[in-house]
C-alpha cells in the first residue's frame, strides 16, 4: 500500500497535479489533503545536496564573486541608519483589479512610490508565511528551496547561524535591532535572532500597553516611538532596525466590525467579501498612517537614514492573479526612502534580493551572499548557484560560507532595560518606581511572583505584602501570555 502511495504521489508530481512547494500551508491542506502534506512537511526538510557540490563548484562561484567591487562602488556609506519595516499583509489596494474606495487608502505610500526608488518585490508566499519572507530579507536565502511549507525559523537556524544583513552590518561597526509588535514567541524569533546577529529583540511584551484592532492585533502606530527608540539606544554608532508590523494580519472578518469605516468599499471583485475587504483596506489605512508618520520622523532627525519598507505577502481575500494589477499574488511592492538623496531607482527584486540592492546602494560590499546577489543575479546559472550557496552554508561542508564567522548574539530582550528605583507603601498598596515597565511585567521575591498590576512605564503596583520594603530583594520578570519568562532584572 504505502509503495502503491508513493507510486501514485510521483506520477502526480509529474503530472503537477501536487506540488512540492507549499506558498500557504493552510491553503496546502485543503488542496492536497492531510496525509500527503503532513508527511511532506514532517520529512522534506531542509535542502538536499545539489547535483555537482563540491570544492571546486563553491570555488568557481567565489570567483565569479571576486575580491574587487566594481569599478562604479565608491566608498562605502558605514553612517548611515538602515531601517527595515515588512509590513503585515500590506498591498496598496490601488494594485486590487476591480476595487473601488470612497478615497486612497494608502496616500503616503502613493505619494513616496512616486518620489522613492520602488518596484515589485516577489515574495515565497500568499497570504501567510511572515517569516519566510522576512528569512529571505534577512538572508538573502529563497525559502523555496527548502521543504515544502518548512519554516527555517522552525528549523535549521535555530541551531545555527547564517550570514545575515545584521552580521554584514555588525562588520562595519552597526548596532542590530529587532522590533515586532507581537509575542516575542511567534515563530520562535526570540531564539532565532541570536543565530541572525541582532543586538536586541523589542517584542510585544516590552512595549507601552498599545492599541488594539478588532482582531485584537497591536496597532502599529506603537512602531515609530519603538524605532526611534532603537535608533537612540547605541549613540555615535550607525544602526540597523528590522522591524516587523503586525497589524494588517487576518483573519479578516466578514461581518461588519467597523462603525464609522475612513474608507469605504464602493465596488468589490467579490461582493460576499465586502466586509472582509473593508475591514482590510481600514487596517492598511491605518498602517499607511503610520507610514507617514514614521517617514516624518525620520526626516526630522539629523542622521542620514535609509528606510526600506515593503509587505511581506498578500491577503488572504480570496484573490486569484487575475485580480493583481501585477498580473501575481506573489507580488507585493517595495520602498527605499531616504533623507540625503540617493538615485532613485525602480526595480522588480525578489525578496531575497532585498538587502544586497539596499547595501549595494550605500557601496557596503561586506558577505559573500551580499556579494553573491549584487553580482551575480543576471548571471544564467543564478538560482543554482544560489542552491549551492544555501547548501553550502547551512548542510555542506562550509567551502565558502564559514558560519564560525558569524557567533550567535547575547540578545537582549529589549532595547532599553527595565530597572526599580524605589518602594513605596501607600494605602492598601505597595507601589514600585522605575523604568520602561510594560503590562507584561511582574514583581518577583525570592523567585516567586507576586500580584502586579501594571500602571504606567514608570509605575507598578504589587496587590499583595511583598513582605520586605527593600527594593533591592525584588526583581521585575518579563512574562509572556504563556507564563514564559523571558527576562527579568536578576
Amino acid at each position: 500500500a504505502a509503495a502503491a502511495l508513493a507510486g501514485t504521489w510521483a506520477l502526480a508530481f509529474h503530472t503537477h497535479q501536487l506540488s512540492a512547494e507549499f506558498a500557504n500551508l493552510a491553503y496546502a491542506y485543503e488542496d492536497y489533503g492531510l496525509p500527503y502534506c503532513f508527511l511532506q512537511t514532517w520529512l522534506n526538510k531542509g535542502i538536499r545536496c545539489p547535483a555537482g557540490y563540491s570544492s571546486a563548484a563553491m570555488d568557481r562561484v567565489a570567483g565569479m564573486i571576486g575580491e574587487e567591487t566594481p569599478v562604479n562602488m565608491g566608498e562605502p556609506q558605514t553612517d548611515v541608519n538602515v531601517v527595515f519595516v515588512q509590513l503585515e499583509s500590506f498591498i496598496d489596494p490601488a494594485e486590487i483589479q476591480g476595487l473601488e474606495l470612497s478615497r486612497n487608502a494608502a496616500p503616503n505610500w502613493t505619494a513616496l512610490t512616486e518620489q522613492y526608488s520602488s518596484g515589485y518585490l516577489t515574495v515565497p508566499v500568499v497570504g501567510a508565511g511572515t517569516a519566510n519572507t522576512e528569512c529571505e530579507v534577512l538572508t538573502g536565502m529563497s525559502t523555496r528551496l527548502f521543504g515544502p511549507g518548512e519554516y527555517p525559523y522552525q528549523t535549521c537556524l535555530l541551531d545555527q547561524t547564517v550570514e545575515s544583513v545584521a552580521y554584514d552590518l555588525k562588520a562595519n561597526g552597526y548596532g542590530t535591532h529587532a522590533i515586532h509588535d507581537h509575542y516575542a514567541t511567534f515563530y520562535r524569533r526570540n531564539e532565532v535572532y541570536a543565530n541572525l546577529g541582532f543586538d536586541d529583540f523589542t517584542s510585544l511584551e516590552y512595549m507601552p500597553k498599545t492599541e488594539t484592532t478588532p482582531q485584537n492585533w497591536a496597532k502599529d502606530s506603537v512602531l515609530t516611538g519603538q524605532i526611534l527608540q532603537a535608533l537612540d539606544a547605541t549613540e555615535g554608532r550607525p544602526d540597523l532596525v528590522f522591524t516587523v508590523s503586525v497589524q494588517g494580519h487576518g483573519k479578516y472578518p466578514e461581518e461588519p466590525v467597523l462603525e464609522d469605516p475612513a474608507v469605504r468599499v464602493l465596488a468589490c471583485p467579490d461582493e460576499e467579501r465586502r466586509n472582509a475587504v473593508e475591514y482590510y483596506v481600514n487596517q492598511i489605512y491605518e498602517m499607511d498612517a503610520f507610514v507617514g508618520q514614521l517617514t516624518k520622523a525620520l526626516a526630522s532627525r539629523e542622521e542620514k537614514t535609509v528606510l526600506v519598507l515593503y509587505g511581506d505577502h498578500l491577503p488572504s481575500l480570496g484573490l486569484g492573479n487575475e485580480d493583481m494589477a501585477s498580473g501575481s499574488l506573489y507580488r507585493t511592492r517595495y520602498i527605499i526612502w531616504d533623507n540625503f538623496g540617493l538615485e532613485r531607482r525602480n526595480e522588480d527584486l525578489a525578496a531575497y534580493q532585498l538587502f544586497a540592492s539596499v547595501l549595494g546602494r550605500l557601496n557596503i560590499t561586506t558577505g559573500t551572499m551580499n556579494a553573491f546577489h549584487r553580482l551575480c543575479r543576471e548571471e544564467p546559472g543564478y538560482r543554482r548557484d544560489l542552491r549551492l550557496l544555501q547548501y553550502d552554508a547551512l548542510y555542506g561542508r562550509e567551502y565558502l560560507m564559514d558560519s564560525s564567522a558569524y557567533a550567535p548574539t547575547d540578545l537582549q530582550m529589549g532595547v532599553a532595560p527595565m530597572f526599580l528605583e524605589g518602594l513605596v507603601h501607600q494605602g492598601e498598596g505597595w507601589f514600585l518606581f522605575g523604568r520602561n515597565f510594560t503590562p507584561y511585567c511582574k514583581v518577583s521575591r525570592d523567585g516567586e511572583f507576586l500580584k502586579t498590576e501594571y500602571v504606567s512605564p514608570r509605575l507598578l503596583r504589587v496587590l499583595e505584602d511583598p513582605g520586605t520594603e527593600d527594593v533591592e530583594e525584588l526583581s521585575i520578570s518579563v512574562v509572556d501570555r504563556h507564563r514564559q519568562v523571558l527576562s527579568d532584572t536578576e
